[in-house]
């Protein structure tokens, strides 16, 4: 078994406080099997979200619960509707719920694609409502709610997911008035007078208010959403921070924009398979020099219908194109009611007309393709297509733009991108049209096609900038740090960086001292300890901030290795949790039982992939970052047997993804601050910051008279950073507020 997967590193860090582990909940499965001629099969549904999830739930642990949708769904669970997925490398479990024939017809194929589906994509006139829709509707989501607490933990986090399941929330809320739950919808949020007419509005948004924290795409959706629960409920909105109060709680609003894989589809579009899929497109279906192309499931809220009356009147206007440009349609269908093969039937006419109108022998305008195209093919034609148009009436985000961008690294290319998808507020280099406005969305067609390379070349450079900053793993990491810091939060948690007033007023006029942690505060979570460096800029804040205040770096590290990592001359340094300083090592006596513990521990526990058993000299560190989640209970057993049999011997301190193993005696975090204090900070404030439950003693420390921040968030911290990516901020907010005026400068340029 592999002990992790490639792709986690880019959320070193991120999630490690789920200890309890991830539940995540969706309609939709990760892995479905079907029944096929040649036996049972298992497939991985297509989409960025599916694939960002399951790389969440990989690296946390957990459950995903879902509806199990297959035709071979049934015979692959236990009697509970579970199994360990990914079927080649287990490591989280998969819950199916199954749904009777009513609930399919009823809250899928009803309430969620007749009713909501509609309505939040500003379609109301295609809403139909029966009373069944939402009995059945209540019903599923009923039993959503009850298999995510049968699968919870008591400290589990609960993750939700869209529209199919606005009622768990609040029936999860009913059972367990401290559960953390968040949820994000995926699909735009209308403005409040088209959601006036929503069967059941009151009961949806009561039933999201059951969250912590609530995400949107985009601040307008958020801001639709709180003016709704305002005008249908009476809730208390607070717009500065962001939050609507109703029945006795507060959730929390935020804005999380989804994205894509820019490294995946970058690097496929730049390869030779792919440069090679081109030239065998080409010649496959005689294209002429330009192609344009669009990707949609086939959906009436894609405004394929527009664009194909808008390229209609283009190859009107525009008879030079003709045999000189071709457009590629694809669209998928993924759902079979009558609104959607009455749209498909249109589309297809359409096209056909428009075939018949201006085609030649040897060239058609319109190229379409009605099934799904594997990843591979489909890179190869955002690389070929000389404009993109991503043209939906409504989108929640609309993640075909960004895979276009992300795949042109040559710097051709324009996108067209209608300004009712959510993607259009941040891919602003885009030619941004409305698709209903045929004119001057078939002018804006020709524009792209007319614009300078070296137009072409600016707009997508700022584009591909825009997606590579925030790419689908920001976008989880994100939402898992939000979900860290819901229980800081809750309990009243300050955010160091938007308190820089009050932190002034305390440090101003006082001598100060400065504890700083190194691993997860001044160093990113990495993959591999050894691995660990400080960034540049952090290093050069600290250079200033010693010159005008001491500074120790406390760290469980050795301490050649700490004064290594951070090389600067002049900071106070202890390392193995303060045994080690510059004026010795603490005499606690305990070398004889870590060297009992030692071949015990490798003995147990080496034979599992992914742990590491480092030797300190004065302390034991046992990672189990890189261990299979799935394997985590069994480790965990394992450990405590292990741990038992040297109760009062040793000291277990539970760390991010690491166990320290110390003598008994030995001091910790808080009793090396202390002493820090007395023989360097006398009669200094200090300041105190770290980022894992080895650093509360510290904060406990030093709570009292000084300011104690925790990166991720702490209970036993007052200030909270967000993640590590805001140390450097927090210590250019520093040095301005305690500096002269000539070094505050010089810090505001660091910590931009």
């Amino acid at each position: 078994m592999k002990p992790r997967f490639p792709e986690d590193a880019r959320l070193s860090g991120r999630g490690d406080r789920f200890r309890g582990g991830l539940i995540v909940a969706s309609n939709r499965e990760p892995y479905c099997h079907r029944k096929t001629p040649e036996g049972l099969r298992w497939e991985i549904p297509v989409g960025g979200v599916v694939s960002a999830l399951d790389t969440v739930l990989r690296v946390t642990g957990g459950t995903w619960v879902a509806w199990g949708s297959g035709s071979g769904d049934m015979e692959q669970t236990d009697a509970g509707g579970r199994l360990l997925v990914p079927p080649e490398n287990p490591a989280y479990t998969l819950r199916r719920i199954w749904l009777s024939a009513s609930a399919e017809e009823n809250y899928y194929h009803g309430f969620c694609n007749l009713v909501l589906w509609p309505l939040f994509h500003g379609e109301t006139d295609r809403v139909v409502y029966l009373p069944s829709f939402w009995e059945e509707y209540e019903k599923t989501n009923r039993a959503f709610a009850e298999a995510i607490l049968e699968e919870c933990a008591w400290n589990s986090t609960i993750w939700i997911h869209d529209y199919h399941l606005c009622r768990v929330p609040r029936m999860i809320r009913a059972a367990d008035q401290e559960r953390i739950i968040a949820h994000f919808w995926h699909i735009p949020w209308p403005e409040r007078e088209r959601y006036d007419c929503a069967p059941h509005g009151e009961e949806i948004l009561a039933g999201l208010l059951g969250n912590d924290l609530l995400g949107f795409q985009t601040p307008l959706y958020a801001r639709n959403f709180m003016d709704c629960a305002a005008a249908r409920l009476g809730a208390v909105i607070d717009d500065d921070a962001m939050t609507v109060a109703w029945d006795g709680r507060t959730t929390q609003i935020r804005t999380f924009p989804i994205s894509t894989d820019f490294e995946c589809f970058n690097a496929l579009a730049n390869s030779a398979s792919t440069a090679a899929r081109i030239r065998r497109i080409r010649k496959q279906h005689h294209l002429p020099r330009r192609v344009g192309l669009a990707v949609d499931r086939l959906d009436y809220t894609k405004g394929i219908l527009q664009r194909l009356q808008a390229l209609e009147l283009f190859f009107q206007r525009n008879p030079e194109f003709h045999r000189r440009f071709s457009f590629i349609q694809v669209a998928v269908m993924t759902r079979s009611g009558k609104p959607y093969l009455r749209y498909r039937q249109e589309v297809e006419d359409q096209i056909a007309e428009i075939n018949e109108k201006f085609g030649k022998a040897d060239w058609r305008p319109i190229i379409y393709f009605g099934s799904k195209l594997e990843r591979q093919d489909l890179v190869s034609w955002y690389r070929m297509a000389d404009v993109a148009v991503i043209t939906p009436l409504h989108d929640g985000m609309n993640l075909v733009a960004k895979e276009y961008v992300a795949s042109r690294g040559d710097g051709k290319g324009v996108l067209i991108l209608g300004r009712q998808a959510g993607a259009a507020e941040e891919l602003t280099e885009s030619i941004l049209v409305d698709p209903t406005d045929i004119e001057m969305f078939a002018t804006a067609i020709h524009r792209a096609l007319t614009l300078s390379s070296g137009e072409k070349k600016k707009r997508m450079m700022q584009l591909r900038g825009q997606v590579q900053g925030n790419t689908i793993y920001s976008w989880v990491g994100n939402i898992l740090d939000e979900l860290s810091l819901l229980p800081v939060m809750k309990q009243g948690g300050k955010h160091a960086l938007t308190h820089e007033d009050e932190i002034a007023g305390r440090l101003a006029g006082r001598d100060l001292f400065f504890c700083l942690d190194f691993d997860g505060t001044l160093a990113p979570i990495v993959e591999q300890p050894e691995l660990a460096a400080m960034p540049d800029d952090i290093s050069l804040l600290l250079s200033v901030l010693q010159e005008h205040h001491p500074v120790a770096v406390i760290s469980g590290r050795r301490l050649d290795d700490i004064r290594h990592r951070v090389g600067l001359p002049g900071l106070v340094y202890a390392g193995n949790h303060g045994m080690e300083t510059d004026n010795g090592v603490a005499d606690v006596g305990g070398r004889a039982a870590l060297d009992a513990f030692l071949p015990a521990a490798r003995q147990a526990l080496e034979c599992l992939p992914g742990i590491e058993i480092e030797d300190k000299g004065l302390t034991v560190s046992i990672h189990f970052r890189k261990i299979a989640p799935v394997l985590l209970e069994h480790f965990f057993d394992l450990f405590q047997e292990i741990a038992r049999k040297f109760m009062g011997k040793i000291v277990v301190n539970k760390g991010r993804k690491v166990f320290e193993i110390l003598p008994q005696g030995a001091p910790d975090k808080g009793s090396a601050v202390r002493q820090l204090l007395k023989e360097v900070g006398k009669g200094r404030l200090p300041v105190y910051m770290g980022d894992d439950t080895n650093d509360e003693e510290a904060f406990r420390a030093v709570r009292e008279d000084g300011i104690t921040v925790a990166v991720g968030g702490s209970t036993e911290a007052e200030f909270y950073l967000r993640n590590q990516g805001e140390v450097g901020k927090f210590l250019a907010l520093l040095i301005r507020v305690s500096l002269p005026d000539g070094k505050q400068r010089h810090a505001k340029d660091e910590g931009a």
